[in-house]
């Protein structure tokens, strides 16, 4: 690997649109010793109804002057191509979170695949709209990366971006995605890294212990407002653990990914580490120099 440099993700949920809690936040990332930060469209309150607000983005770039810190986005949750309802806000969203990856500086662009349906309309829509969303993403610089969720195959997100076919379409391969997918849709976790390879522009490294929550797929509401610490305590579903803290073979899978260049971006809950982020980061740092060519 060829990394750029360390990041960490700043959680939605945390931020809540709170630009005094995001400057908190960067404070302690950049104490730490983190040199980039992912921030999620849907953490700062910066698009209203499908547009970026001018002042809005003035007031958040006036913060980040203040840090020395390079930046990655993330879309927002709500963003899904697939929503044939409102297809066209849809759209307009995702035009107006590249533009804010734009302004960020971030040439890099998380987008969630989400799971293949059995609707033809559906995924030929999801098709057609990120061949439109790849040529406005061009126009501004921007690398669209879409991620492995936990709820699908990497197949499935590798024979999309076959088929998109842009190279500035390629993939946020997330690490603990697709360990807990392979537990769960019995395919080898080795393999289906060796088969994102050659579309990985982005990575995602966390933990877990590969045990699925079936309620993920049958029941998300139930899933996301089960307390996270019932979910820790039994060791279930995407926990977003620091890197070691769980079972993943992350060296196996970081092995094969030699000719990856880009951040090494870290997805847990930083503020539930307190006590242990500079080691967490001090253990990235080892994963980092073991697999540098």
């Amino acid at each position: 690997m060829r990394v750029k440099g360390i990041g960490i993700n700043a959680h939605p949920d945390h931020i809540n649109g709170d630009l005094r809690k995001l400057k908190e936040s960067l404070q302690r990332f950049q104490e730490v010793g983190y040199g980039y930060v992912e921030i999620p469209v849907d953490a700062v309150d910066v698009v209203y109804g499908g547009r970026l607000n001018p002042a809005r983005m003035e007031a958040l770039k006036g913060l980040l002057k203040g840090f020395a810190l390079k930046y990655t986005v993330h879309a927002p949750r709500v963003l899904d191509l697939r929503d044939v309802r409102v297809k066209g806000v849809q759209k307009e969203l995702f035009r107006a979170s590249v533009l804010f990856a734009s302004e960020m500086g971030s040439d890099v662009f998380v987008y969630h695949y989400g799971r293949r349906t059995d609707n033809e309309e559906v995924e030929e829509t999801l098709y057609r709209s990120m061949l439109e969303m790849a040529d406005f993403a061009a126009d501004h610089g921007v690398q669209i990366c879409v991620e492995n969720i936990e709820i699908d195959t990497m197949a499935h997100v590798v024979e999309f971006l076959e088929r998109v076919g842009r190279e500035n379409v390629g993939m946020t391969l997330d690490l603990g995605h697709a360990y807990l997918a392979s537990r769960r849709f019995g395919f080898d976790f080795l393999e289906s890294v060796r088969l994102a390879r050659p579309f990985v522009r982005h990575i995602h490294v966390s933990d877990n212990f590969g045990r699925y929550d079936e309620t993920r797929l049958l029941d998300y509401e139930r899933y996301r407002l089960t307390p996270y610490p019932n979910r820790l305590l039994l060791g279930l579903g995407d926990l977003h653990l620091p890197p070691g803290w769980g079972e993943v073979p992350l060296d196996e899978a970081l092995d094969l990914l030699e000719d990856y260049e880009g951040v090494f971006m870290l997805e847990y809950h930083f503020f539930r580490y307190e006590p242990h982020n500079r080691e967490i980061l001090e253990r990235a740092k080892d994963y980092v120099r073991r697999h540098s060519v």
